[in-house]
């Protein structure tokens, strides 16, 4: 084990894309996908669980821990209402008729708008969170990525805080049975 360097603590600012297809050294953000605006708080969650067995003999104390999976996703809070954002993560958009930009509504009663039950896996991406700076930093890569709105968004309307709509995406399997990875994004490019 090497010894110890603090040169070695990182700080690993990232962006967001979706489906890239090239993620070799020299390619370039988006990689090859579509990226989806400025975001801040990116923050991947292995949610990992642990089960545990205890000795009632011996106090309660833990004899045994167990990996019992994981629920992983990864949140971000948009800092712009990127087109391609909304049209990738909320489940009802509609294009302006005079400015041509994308807006979020909820009208459920009204033809054409997904009701209460739409099932988000329709609208599955391959999500990156790709480093600035990709031959130092390692990047986050979802394969089966289910985008969804954070449950407790909210827009803050003021002068006082930066308006952020918040996002996450569900990390499930991919028909290869992938399901996540962190990695330099070269390493990456070989799994993709």
């Amino acid at each position: 084990m090497a010894t110890a360097n603090v040169r070695n603590i990182l700080r690993m600012p990232a962006r967001l894309c979706v489906n890239p297809t090239n993620l070799t050294s020299g390619s370039t953000f988006p990689h090859g996908g579509t990226a989806i605006g400025l975001a801040r708080r990116i923050v991947f969650y292995p949610n990992t669980k642990t089960d545990i067995a205890t000795a009632e003999e011996w106090g309660g104390i833990v004899t045994r821990a167990y990996y019992a999976g994981e629920r992983p996703y990864l949140a971000a809070v948009l800092r712009e209402f990127d087109n391609d954002a909304l049209n990738n993560i909320f489940p009802n958009t509609t294009t302006g008729t005079i400015t041509q930009d994308r807006f979020i509504r909820s009208t459920p009663g009204t033809s054409g708008q997904n009701r209460h039950g739409y099932d988000l896996t329709g609208t599955v991406v391959k999500l990156l969170a790709a480093p600035i700076a990709p031959n130092h930093h390692r990047g986050v890569l979802i394969w089966y990525a289910i985008p969804a709105m954070e449950e407790t968004m909210e827009l803050r309307l003021s002068l006082n805080d930066e308006i952020g709509l918040g996002v996450v995406w569900w990390a499930g399997l991919n028909s290869g049975n992938q399901c996540w990875a962190i990695g330099k994004l070269p390493d990456l490019q070989s799994i993709l």
